[in-house]
């Protein structure tokens, strides 16, 4: 999930809006889609709703906003009612005062939710198991509340009871915006499936990754078939061997697009879709090094950065 600071300012008002409506009650996620939209899904409603980053006309906020409250009432999943309470004014201040508590909690974790998601992939791979899983969470939720409640010196004490329920209800956030228990053990099973192979003789053996291994096994049919074709042939295009100062990612993309769809057509589904979260994971491990250089430059140069965020506002 992107940093709100990416999200247009109509996109940040959908968000501010969902906040406002769901509370802490109604776990939801939002991320924006390769056509800039803003795709968001809601705890109890089957399907997604999108909008767009900007809005075509000036009722497209009024739009959107009846949009989810129809589907709301459609999966009959039910908001807080707006009705004022009988407790004493006391506990109703105690009461707001704890479900802000928790919007803070929530926004904070939804916030670095990519950040959390390769946590826990990290630590499911290096433990191979998913045991690993509500031991990180437990710390997560206790961190976050820890540090809420550190910004909210009013709230005063916080019985045990009251801080089980907000734990259970961040718990249950954090289950709707990552990954499920079956995904990570999918994950485990496919990473199992994976040997080391011999390069060469007389070097030791390195692991290689799923592309690496079919990429091998395509080479050696190349090689046995291309040894009783005529040498003007070409219905089989040549493929390298691997070169080991070269990464097997390069190595298939040096392939021609119909080889490579040949190549990973002998792929499962379980390796698939692991392959495609190896993809993401580089990708936002590529977009965190490259936030970071970002800063380095701005702290080394002494750039405003009032004077940044209003030219990226303009642009």
């Amino acid at each position: 999930m992107c940093k709100q600071a990416s999200y247009t300012k109509y996109q940040k008002r959908i968000i501010k809006f969902l906040n406002d409506l769901l509370g802490s009650e109604i776990p939801f996620k939002y991320e924006r889609t390769q056509s800039n939209h803003l795709k968001v899904l809601i705890d109890g409603v089957p399907k997604p709703i999108y909008t767009g980053s900007t809005p075509s006309d000036c009722k497209s906020l009024n739009n959107f906003m009846a949009d989810v409250k129809r589907e709301l009432k459609a999966s009959k999943v039910v908001l807080q009612s707006p009705l004022k309470s009988k407790d004493p004014v006391a506990i109703r201040q105690q009461k707001d005062s704890l479900s802000k508590l928790m919007q803070s909690c929530i926004k904070s974790c939804r916030t670095r939710i990519d950040v959390l998601k390769q946590r826990e992939v990290e630590a499911v791979i290096a433990n191979k198991s998913v045991d690993v899983i509500a031991t990180l969470r437990d710390e997560v939720i206790k961190h976050s509340l820890s540090h809420a409640l550190q910004g909210r010196k009013a709230i005063g004490y916080i019985k045990p009871r009251e801080m089980r329920e907000l734990e259970g209800m961040l718990s249950k956030h954090l289950a709707f915006m990552l990954p499920t228990l079956a995904f990570y053990s999918e994950l485990i099973s496919a990473k199992n499936k994976i040997k080391p192979v011999v390069m060469e003789e007389g070097k030791p053996e390195r692991k290689l990754d799923l592309v690496a291994v079919s990429l091998q096994k395509k080479n050696d049919f190349a090689r046995t078939s291309n040894s009783s074709a005529s040498n003007d042939s070409k219905a089989i295009e040549p493929v390298a061997l691997l070169n080991t100062q070269q990464s097997s990612a390069q190595e298939l993309m040096s392939l021609s697009k119909a080889n490579r769809v040949s190549l990973l057509r002998g792929v499962t589904k379980a390796q698939a879709l692991e392959l495609i979260e190896d993809i993401q994971q580089a990708m936002a491990m590529n977009r965190e090094q490259d936030i970071d250089a970002v800063i380095s430059m701005i702290q080394e140069k002494d750039l405003p950065l009032e004077m940044i965020i209003s030219r990226m506002e303009a642009a």
